[in-house]
């Protein structure tokens, strides 16, 4: 099918329900990008609230949408290859999308001041999520096996791989992501040329372990996945990725304990210690149950945990400070059984985006932590 360019815009017929997509293609120069991306690096790391300059910060920002929306056709180009390579594996395999959202995009620029937005290869990913570790390995080699071949995606790719199943990271994490350069054969595509999509495959019990991970790190308001937050929560998930690897029969987490029982006492402590089903369950639950109108109308969610009750109380506020007053009130207080977190409104809305199948479902999750604690061996 042959492609239409106008006013910048590459228009083309989907394969699928033949309706009419648009994909927006690059409009600057790649140290144009870099330039942006900087600028409003320091903008997110400062207030905010106080736009010195607006005229400047919403050109970065033009700058930046742009660059992140001009993966979109490259990211569904990789998707349809994953979908379609899985599919051969496991027929009924969960498939995803996204292109990284802008407080994800400016937190990891801020991570990684070396880092240039250009280079930045997650701007569009995609997941294919599998029952077990055998079919996981095996999408990772139809994709390894053909490597440098037009046979890769329908229009080709180059490869970069990272197996964190054999060798997981030290955070528990595990999984393979596989970051695919996109290589156009139609002329009218040469835009998109060098767009790099990155590819995750996980079995559901990693995909849980992820989810939990969200989960935590959107109310502690803390990125645990890159060694941030409280070192507690950061060991409790260190500990969790071993007991999953003796699940899947695959490689520790460095610095975990090798012995099994060992390790099961450490894992058994830790969650006690922070109250991991209580909270996972409550937090759960308050996004499960949180109407979306209540998410347009406040910017700020003051939850209230009751770890005796299992029960939780939302309260919604435009202004930050009297959302702040009222938690540090309950701080106060040095109850032990409640637990107080505020929450970002945008947080628990990226959280259901980035997980639309399973958002803070850690259900699996935590039957998968209750079946490793029963275990005496």
């Amino acid at each position: 099918m042959e492609a239409q360019i106008e006013k910048g815009l590459v228009v083309e017929e989907c394969d699928e329900d033949n309706e009419m997509i648009e994909w927006v293609k690059r409009a600057h120069g790649k140290g144009v990008i870099d330039r942006a991306g900087a600028a409003l690096v320091d903008w997110w790391e400062s207030d905010f609230d106080e736009m010195k300059d607006f005229e400047a910060w919403s050109s970065a920002m033009d700058v930046v949408q742009n660059w992140r929306s001009c993966h979109a056709l490259p990211l569904n180009v990789v998707q349809k290859g994953l979908r379609d390579r899985a599919r051969k594996i496991e027929p009924k395999v969960i498939i995803a999308q996204r292109l990284k959202r802008f407080p994800s995009i400016m937190n990891k620029l801020a991570r990684e001041p070396v880092m240039k937005l250009s280079q930045m290869h997650d701007l569009g990913g995609c997941r294919a999520i599998l029952s077990n570790v055998k079919k996981v390995y095996a999408l990772y080699e139809a994709y390894r096996g053909t490597a440098g071949t037009s046979l890769l995606l329908p229009e080709g790719a180059s490869l970069k791989c990272y197996d964190y199943i054999t060798n997981p990271k030290d955070d528990g994490y595990r999984g393979i992501h596989v970051v695919a350069r996109y290589h156009p054969r139609i002329p009218s595509r040469e835009s998109w040329d060098g767009h790099r999509v990155e590819i995750q495959l996980r079995t559901t019990v990693q995909h849980a372990f992820a989810t939990a991970v969200e989960t935590v790190t959107t109310f502690t308001r803390q990125p645990l996945k890159f060694h941030a937050g409280p070192p507690e929560w950061r060991r409790f998930f260190s500990l969790m990725g071993s007991a999953l690897a003796i699940r899947e029969n695959t490689a520790l987490v460095p610095g975990t304990p090798t012995d099994h029982t060992a390790l099961i006492a450490e894992l058994r402590c830790a969650a006690g210690d922070l109250l991991v089903r209580q909270r996972l369950e409550a937090w759960a639950n308050s996004i499960h149950t949180l109407p979306m109108r209540d998410l347009k109308n406040f910017k700020w969610l003051l939850l209230v945990l009751d770890t005796n009750q299992n029960s939780i109380s939302v309260t919604g506020y435009i202004d930050r400070n009297d959302a702040s007053k009222n938690l540090t009130e309950i701080e106060k207080e040095k109850r032990p059984e409640i637990d107080a977190v505020l929450v970002w409104v945008n947080s628990i809305k990226g959280l259901r985006t980035a997980y639309p199948n399973y958002y803070a479902d850690t259900k699996q999750f935590l039957s998968i932590l209750d079946s490793m604690l029963s275990d005496e061996k």
